[in-house]
């Protein structure tokens, strides 16, 4: 006596067994897919952060070291081995600031260094991807009698359109685009603030305009009244 198996018994068809794959691999899909695209996203959103986080660093340290530009008499004017300075330059796109301030780090503790250096920043082609333009920064420490030379050089922004400066006259209460503290009309003077203008291409590909500004507040040159330095007559 042969038993008919019940539909308990039975086990799953061809069909019914293809139908749950094919159900089972749609949902795989729709969740790789969700995945893949909050991954991605992670992804973007970290290249976002990264690029802003590199223009705020670099603009902030330019504003940090020129708010602590000076200028000094103490040299020796017949024979001078170090000379301050302050020039700097609108440029429409390529600006230029030129100065000495008391920024330097020392990186060892008994290095026989001060915390004066002569600085600039500029822009200048990449030297790799000769398209790109950079934003260096140039330090030298210790100061010396040619305080736009020498030093070395690194990339503090990379991939930059156009950087700029401007300098408040606080005498004659306008911004100029041209300040040199040897020159006649701003001798041995110092601006009052800086406006740093960045233009740099954003994520997306698109240019986007960074501003700030920052205040100087040694704006007198230095003498320390009883020492053997003089104002030089030159």
């Amino acid at each position: 006596m042969q038993h008919r198996p019940t539909a308990r018994m039975r086990g799953f068809t061809l069909i019914e067994a293809l139908v749950a794959i094919s159900i089972l691999g749609m949902i795989g899909g729709l969740t790789y897919g969700v995945f893949a695209r909050s991954v991605n996203a992670r992804d973007r959103a970290e290249v976002i952060t990264r690029r802003y986080h590199q223009i705020r660093q670099g603009m902030q340290r330019m504003a940090n070291e020129i708010s602590m530009a000076y200028l000094s008499y103490h040299k020796f004017c017949e024979e001078p081995r170090s000379e301050t300075v302050f020039k700097g330059k609108h440029g429409g796109t390529s600006g230029r600031i030129d100065f000495t301030s008391f920024s330097h780090t020392k990186l060892k503790a008994d290095a026989n260094e001060s915390d004066q250096n002569e600085l600039s920043y500029f822009i200048d082609r990449d030297k790799d991807v000769t398209q790109l333009q950079n934003v260096v920064r140039r330090e030298q420490a210790p100061i010396d009698d040619q305080p736009t030379e020498g030093g070395t050089e690194q990339v503090l922004i990379p991939n930059v359109k156009a950087l700029s400066f401007q300098f408040y006259d606080e005498q004659n209460d306008n911004w100029e685009d041209e300040w040199d503290a040897s020159s006649m009309d701003q001798r041995d003077r110092l601006p009052l603030f800086v406006a740093i203008k960045l233009v740099a291409e954003n994520p997306n590909g698109k240019d986007e305009t960074f501003v700030t500004k920052t205040r100087i507040f040694v704006r007198k040159p230095l003498l320390i009244m009883g020492s053997s330095f003089v104002k030089c007559m030159d």
